[in-house]
């Protein structure tokens, strides 16, 4: 009776440890993202909404390239609830051309939404940054000018 219980103990521990592994490896695979599936809307006329997911851009750059306002951010702190509010671009960029509290480029161009993101979004798809912000994270790798350049690659047509 002794073994059999010894035996039952060991393949327990065995069970917990492999457990514990997977739950690890799979916790650092799956890594939690915000609002994987966000809506960015437009402000144009003839091109709709983008739906954008952080999943798909996590290859090309760090957090900080898009939420440059949030210098520390990592996907490690926002997973571990340490990365505070991270604000959407909108509310530093706003929706419309010739608010008094637009951000102006080096340059003086006006920094509303749309010319941020076109900024962004369309020089990386082609493969070639020409403007990035100052506080702006690392690009891991560029997209290339097969890659959505055309704005019905993004946008939805209205």
């Amino acid at each position: 009776m002794r073994i059999s219980l010894m035996n039952m103990k060991i393949r327990f521990a065995v069970i917990v440890a492999f457990f514990a592994l997977y739950s690890a490896a799979a916790a650092s695979q799956g890594q939690k993202l915000p609002g994987d599936s966000v809506v960015i809307p437009s402000v144009d006329e003839k091109w709709g909404a983008v739906k954008f997911t952080h999943q798909q851009h996590l290859t090309f750059s760090d957090c900080t390239y898009c939420h440059h306002s949030n210098e520390a951010l990592t996907l490690e702190s926002f997973n571990a609830g340490k990365a505070g509010k991270v604000p959407m671009c909108a509310e530093c960029h706003p929706r419309g051309e010739g608010k008094p509290n637009t951000p102006k480029s080096s340059d003086g161009t006006e920094l509303w939404s749309r010319e941020a993101y076109h900024i962004n979004c369309i020089d990386c798809h082609k493969g070639e940054i020409t403007k990035k912000p100052k506080t702006a994270g690392a690009i891991k790798k560029l997209g290339s000018s097969e890659k959505a350049t055309k704005c019905a690659e993004c946008h939805e047509v209205k």
